[in-house]
């Protein structure tokens, strides 16, 4: 029961870790105090996840990881525009 719940957290706050600074960077524009480096790990963290989901044929680590890709790659996207 409690691996299962654990099974289920760790993905869905995984795809929404970067939501708040996605927003944030979004309405003020700024980016000054995002560290490229940890958004490029991060985005290697997600495609080694993303990889191993299917591999295994997961289908909580394939979206999990999608959304998380998405979510981050809209962030360093916006890092581009505004740095």
């Amino acid at each position: 029961m409690l691996s299962s719940l654990v099974a289920i957290a760790a993905p869905l706050i995984n795809c929404i870790q970067l939501v708040p600074q996605l927003y944030k960077t979004y309405t003020t524009r700024r980016v000054a105090d995002l560290s490229l480096y940890s958004l490029l790990l991060i985005l290697v963290t997600n495609l080694l996840w993303f990889a191993h989901g299917a591999m295994i044929r997961d289908v909580a680590l394939l979206v999990s990881g999608s959304v998380s890709l998405l979510v981050n790659g809209a962030l360093l996207f916006l890092y581009g525009i505004y740095s």
